[in-house]
């Protein structure tokens, strides 16, 4: 099989495992107000816009003007905005649930990355986020082995000298990762104190790290709020 359907065949396998945690451990009852935060329309996959039978109840948020214009063509009725995610132009408590996949590692360091684990704190009664576990003996962006164990300014170094390139889709010099910000278990939950932080996994270790929330003081998650929804 070519490495690149590999690689294909194996996000499509993680992101539809993200998406069965969700419904077990944030099940959804068909009327939250949610945000999504880096909304992509993705059929493959199947993620939450997909999934969901209102798109009326989504917030879509997107720094890139493309994702949302792909957004308001296949959801018209979900509502798209491009805003930063360090910054998010909502009331407190805004959103039954903040959803966001693999957006995290993109926003800066690790003091930008707090920044928007305080931001899905406050806009969401529950949250539900993804991103890649800087432990995996493997990097997805640049796909290179062993690269994320590298203190970042060394591995965004190594990738400009030669990793994958996902536009032109080969391996090449020049590369630009340096929006990439890997995380280990133990740094999500400084940024995520009061929720459970889990390790999915497609192959032989968890190459995803998944943390949802909020939890009680004895560590369980906290019920669904009981009041109404936010309106659309």
């Amino acid at each position: 099989m070519p490495i690149t359907a590999l690689f294909n065949r194996l996000s499509v396998r993680s992101r539809r495992i993200k998406m069965e945690m969700l419904q077990r451990y944030v099940p959804l009852r068909g009327d939250e107000r949610i945000l999504d935060i880096g909304s992509q329309v993705d059929p493959q996959s199947r993620q939450l816009l997909e999934r969901c039978e209102d798109p009326s109840r989504i917030t879509a948020i997107n720094i890139r003007d493309e994702h949302l214009a792909a957004i308001r063509a296949a959801f018209p009725g979900a509502r798209t905005m491009a805003c930063d995610a360090r910054k998010l132009p909502f009331a407190d408590q805004s959103f039954d649930l903040v959803y966001s996949n693999a957006v995290l590692e993109h926003v800066g360091d690790f003091a930008d990355q707090a920044r928007m684990a305080a931001e899905v704190r406050r806009v969401g009664r529950r949250w539900f986020l993804t991103t890649p576990n800087r432990w995996y003996p493997f990097e997805f962006h640049a796909r290179m082995p062993f690269l994320s164990w590298l203190p970042p300014r060394w591995m965004h170094r190594v990738a400009r000298l030669w990793a994958y390139n996902h536009v032109h889709r080969r391996y090449q010099s020049g590369n630009d990762y340096s929006d990439v910000h890997l995380l280990s278990a133990r740094q999500l939950r400084r940024l995520f104190p009061d929720s459970l932080v889990l390790k999915p996994r497609v192959t032989f270790w968890p190459e995803t790290l998944v943390v949802v929330g909020p939890v009680d003081a004895s560590g369980r998650l906290l019920d669904p709020p009981a009041n109404e929804p936010t309106g659309a």
